[in-house]
């Protein structure tokens, strides 16, 4: 369902989808809720999904045309046949530190698992899977343009994703067992205290959503903690 502010896209398509577009939305440790916020205003611009590292959240809907990858009368047109009619944008959430952007392994599964979904929807082959800098000259994901290699293991992820089992894929999205940047402290105080004891294979899940019977069981175990 699309939640986009009117004036950001345009309601229907002219042509099939025959393209996905990855971009980058060199936010500032941003998140999918966020921009998805963020779009429901006047901004002249839209993507279809927003991705980050607890999933993906939609924006456009795929029956609509999000104006994502145009030349805006800026960028130079390079794809013969890719533009915002034929194509889905896909935006992936950003880490920033000391001045440089990146993507946490999180939102790379993530956004693989949802190229993946839409490939298969649509009869999409991996060579009409694109970056926005593939289609236009604008330099997104900055981090794929400067590392071509980033690029292709990303492909070649999608590529694996495709022959993988359901159970594998589950183990897969949004797992991610190493905390990020911002709550690495945290997580590490929560180790040493005895907050997250982990699974038994000394698992954590940093990164996987969390129940409410597993925040009572953090609470009281925090509680313990302190009255120890």
């Amino acid at each position: 369902m699309t939640t986009a502010h009117p004036s950001n896209y345009t309601k229907g398509r002219a042509q099939k989808i025959e393209f996905l577009v990855l971009h980058y939305t060199a936010g500032r440790n941003d998140s999918a809720a966020g921009n998805l916020r963020y779009f429901e205003s006047p901004r002249g611009a839209s993507a279809h999904y927003f991705v980050d590292r607890r999933g993906w959240l939609q924006s456009v809907d795929d029956g609509d045309t999000a104006w994502a990858v145009g030349t805006a009368g800026v960028y130079r047109q390079k794809h013969p046949r890719c533009h915002n009619g034929n194509s889905i944008s896909i935006e992936m959430c950003c880490r920033y530190k000391d001045g440089v952007y990146s993507l946490e392994r999180a939102v790379v599964q993530n956004a693989a698992l949802l190229t993946r979904k839409l490939m298969r929807k649509y009869g999409i082959p991996i060579e009409n899977v694109l970056r926005h800098y593939d289609v236009v000259s604008k330099r997104c994901p900055a981090m794929w343009v400067t590392d071509e290699g980033a690029w292709h293991s990303f492909k070649r992820l999608v590529m694996e994703v495709m022959e993988m089992t359901k159970e594998e894929l589950l183990s897969l999205k949004g797992t991610g067992d190493t905390p990020s940047d911002w709550a690495r402290d945290a997580a590490e105080w929560a180790k040493k205290t005895g907050v997250f004891t982990g699974d038994s294979a000394g698992n954590f899940g940093w990164q996987q959503p969390i129940t409410r019977e597993a925040a009572a069981k953090l609470l009281y175990e925090y509680h313990l903690a302190q009255t120890k």
